[in-house]
């Protein structure tokens, strides 16, 4: 059972200026392997006199649902953060806030307050774990900032998942404006996972610029431990497939699966009241669900070759995304600087790959129309 978490978990202030980073555990609240890792830097802060950059601050995502060990009570609150949902919430009553609307509350004036006190980039730490075997991996919306930060940190890097999923902390947080990683470190109840998220707070703190690694205590070992964790899997991958469930699904996936394992297409996965459920491709599956909460049974990525990192690089830092409202049938959407409005007849001639290389990663269809945004 998880120790009774407050909200705010540890909070340590550095003599000089420098980015602001909030370690977030247990959005969910079935997965309390963040907090703990949290607490036990937090304490560990406290006995030690390093020289902090900026502010660090340890926060519980889902302080009610933590409590009863439940990954929510009424609704994700890891799928609310769409801007449309945070506007009807902030316009209705609070009196009449569904338990994890309270929390998303609570959570919006803490960040605001942390952003306006900072002194330096905000970085968002957002900690999971996941209901099937894993190595640790981290997962961040495709800026450039970001892969900065992930650059310092061992692990397999996650892309793309932007596109499958809405409404996640990840996303908010890059909407307006600041940098995010999520830390996946394992399954829920193993030690490890609280050992790995233990290590990635302290390695992001040097990925972050909050502290030199000479001063990090431990260094060499916690990034040891998160390479060797993480060997055999690769280093960057792209999200090809999500697998969507629902309640009345009664999705079950088939036991022995685990994260970054190859499958091939009509593999069988896992079954539900319409019956077997095969891969739809080649690839390596991604976080296989194994309990009984949870909107996304499984995901399907590919391997990310080096050589399209350092090209798209390339491209957003001498900010040639302006050659694509050029092509046949693309153009910039009137109201929104971020989104580009592709034809779908003449989209079939381009790759989405294109798109992806200059950020481009979340699509939606509108009539005969593709919709591409990318973060700020």
């Amino acid at each position: 059972m998880a120790p009774p978490f407050e909200r705010i978990i540890g909070r340590h202030v550095g003599s000089l200026p420098g980015p602001t980073l909030i370690v977030c555990g247990a959005v969910h609240g079935n997965e309390p392997a963040g907090a703990i890792a949290a607490r036990k830097v937090s304490d560990a802060l406290d006995l030690l006199s390093l020289p902090l950059r900026g502010e660090w601050m340890a926060i519980t995502g889902n302080v009610a649902a933590l409590r009863q060990e439940k990954r929510f009570l009424a609704f994700d609150l890891n799928r609310c953060w769409t801007e449309p949902e945070i506007r009807a919430m902030l316009l209705r009553d609070p009196a009449a806030d569904a338990p994890e609307q309270v929390e998303q509350r609570e959570l919006i004036d803490l960040l605001g307050e942390a952003a306006e006190r900072a002194r330096g980039d905000l970085v968002l730490f957002d900690l999971h774990t996941t209901s099937g075997e894993s190595p640790p991996f981290l997962v961040l919306s495709d800026t450039l900032r970001n892969r900065d930060i992930a650059a310092g940190m061992p692990g397999t890097v996650i892309l793309g998942l932007e596109e499958a999923i809405d409404g996640t902390l990840l996303e908010y947080i890059s909407q307006i404006g600041h940098r995010a990683v999520v830390v996946e470190s394992g399954q829920h109840a193993a030690t490890s996972a609280i050992e790995f998220h233990e290590s990635y707070i302290w390695v992001g703190m040097a990925a972050a610029g909050m502290l030199d690694p000479a001063d990090v205590p431990g260094y060499g070992e916690h990034r040891k431990r998160l390479m060797k964790a993480g060997r055999g899997s690769p280093r960057v991958v792209e999200v090809l497939e999500r697998h969507p469930v629902d309640p009345e699904d009664a999705f079950v996936m088939l036991p022995g699966f685990k994260s970054f394992q190859r499958i091939d297409r009509h593999m069988h996965l896992a079954h539900d009241r319409s019956g077997p459920i095969l891969a739809p491709r080649d690839g390596m599956l991604l976080m296989p669900l194994y309990q009984s909460q949870g909107s996304d049974g499984f995901f399907v990525v590919r391997r990310v070759h080096r050589f399209w990192l350092k090209l798209s690089r390339i491209l957003r830092t001498l900010r040639l995304g302006w050659v694509l409202p050029l092509l046949p049938g693309v153009r910039r959407d009137p109201d929104r600087p971020d989104a580009l409005r592709v034809n779908a007849r003449v989209a079939r001639f381009y790759a989405v790959q294109i798109f992806h290389l200059f950020g481009y990663r979340r699509r939606r269809r509108e009539g005969d129309v593709h919709v591409f945004t990318r973060r700020p």
